[in-house]
């Protein structure tokens, strides 16, 4: 993901900026571990690890609403 379509997303999503934005940017963005990422945004893991499930759960909601993923059998 590029830094432009995660500012996107978290637009979308009304990610708060602050440490677990900054978290779920790099883990997605950069490609850090979800560990690494906390450590450097100064967060929990648990909170880091929450941002980015949050993120990627709005990424694949998009990706649905976009028709570009199915959605999950209910």
């Amino acid at each position: 993901m590029t830094a432009a379509q995660f500012e996107a997303l978290a637009d979308l999503l009304r990610l708060r900026a602050g440490p677990a934005q900054v978290a779920a940017h790099l883990v997605l963005v950069g490609g850090l571990t979800v560990a690494e990422a906390s450590r450097q945004a100064g967060l929990s893991a648990q909170a880091a690890s929450n941002a980015v499930q949050r993120a990627r759960a709005g990424l694949r909601l998009v990706r649905i609403a976009a028709g570009q993923e199915a959605p999950a059998e209910a």
